[in-house]
């Protein structure tokens, strides 16, 4: 149980998505977490094993994105001596050597379609076949899947097998990013600045008495911190603060903190606003600024045009969440101005519109700007 206390203790804030990973820490089946990159998946996937049963078992990372496609068998089920040119000696695979304890897959959305019939088999059968063999062998190991895309709209398309998403896709865990954590941004952003500040401890700073005061962020700091979205979420924190912090500790950057701050975040902002980036952004904000548009025009409620096109996946939960967002926005934030907005008049709606969102793991006070409350 140390082990995931130790894990749990990394992640900073995201109670309730961590009450939630705890739920699924107990359960023997495989789960799939959903989140943009750098929100912390593989901490949760870690945290995860940590509490679970095969505590005492491997935990190996599969960083699909990083296994040459010509390679990707050899590697993940391993090859049997001679198979092919290089196969100098028998190779256990990364699935296999994950016996009796967790296989963590990242970024599962880039296995490529022939591949993932194979995956599907390990997952569903518990049997590999290393390269070059005839026989099968047995695996007793639980996957927990990663992805920072929605597998659904990949389905649709026919990237994805719909049947290893069926299988994988049970029991999910989504990870929301960080411009969405309003509520406990100033404990996440506190939370990073004092592990930085252990990281780089002097031995001549009296941190834990006098310069208390100097590692934790002031209120103006925090404010310039929520002014930009992180795209990258929280490693981009972390390396924003670190950047910071080292400026300011060892004096190399002129000026106060907070100065300091406002121009590593202007650099972020010119590397990060590129024009891809911008393009997707814009793209995403035109799609649900059209549907907020066509409620309001056509006098649609939000079970038919918010509710249906997401249970049949023409909507991702990201698009759901910034469509809730910019109703909130154009409500000035108060949920009695959302209800009209969205067409929800009765009482009976406005708990069946509730329980939807927790159930998506969306709530409505989690979605704050600045000081104001929801």
């Amino acid at each position: 149980m140390g082990g995931a206390q130790t894990v749990w203790g990394k992640i900073i804030g995201y109670e309730e998505i961590k009450n939630k990973a705890r739920v699924l820490a107990a359960i023997a089946d495989n789960i799939l977490i959903i989140g943009e990159s750098g929100v912390g998946k593989r901490l949760f996937a870690e945290a995860i094993h940590n509490q679970s049963a095969r505590k005492d078992g491997p935990f190996i990372t599969i960083e699909i994105p990083s296994i040459t496609p010509s390679l990707f068998e050899s590697e993940l089920f391993g090859h049997k001596k001679g198979s092919f040119t290089d196969a100098r000696e028998d190779k256990i695979g990364l699935i296999e050597m994950a016996n009796e304890g967790t296989a963590f897959v990242d970024e599962v959305a880039d296995i490529l379609p022939e591949c993932q019939v194979k995956i599907l088999r390990a997952v569903e059968e518990k049997k590999i076949r290393r390269v070059g063999e005839n026989k099968e062998r047995e695996v007793d190991v639980r996957f927990i899947f990663a992805t920072n895309k929605d597998l659904w709209h990949c389905a649709a398309e026919e990237t994805f097998r719909k049947d290893l998403l069926y299988r994988i896709g049970k029991f999910t865990l989504e990870i929301p990013p960080l411009r969405e954590r309003k509520c406990d941004f100033a404990e996440i952003a506190n939370g990073l600045w004092n592990k930085i500040a252990k990281n780089y401890y002097q031995p001549e700073l009296d941190y834990e008495n006098s310069r208390i005061a100097e590692y934790l962020l002031t209120k103006e700091e925090l404010q310039i911190l929520l002014s930009y979205d992180f795209p990258g979420n929280m490693r981009q924190l972390e390396s924003v603060l670190s950047r910071v912090f080292i400026g300011w500790s060892n004096k190399s950057f002129k000026g106060s903190r907070s100065e300091i701050l406002r121009r590593v975040i202007d650099n972020e902002n010119e590397l990060w606003n590129s024009a891809k980036y911008k393009e997707e952004l814009d793209k995403k904000q035109t799609k649900c600024e059209k549907i907020l548009k066509l409620m309001k025009e056509q006098h649609q409620d939000f079970w038919q045009a918010i509710y249906v096109p997401y249970i049949r996946h023409e909507i991702s939960k990201d698009e759901l969440r910034k469509i809730i967002v910019l109703g909130l926005q154009e409500s000035k934030w108060s949920i009695k101005n959302l209800l009209p907005l969205f067409n929800i008049k009765e009482s009976g709606e406005y708990k069946k519109f509730l329980n939807f969102l927790h159930y998506q793991g969306i709530k409505l006070r989690n979605m704050k700007v600045g000081k104001t409350e929801l």
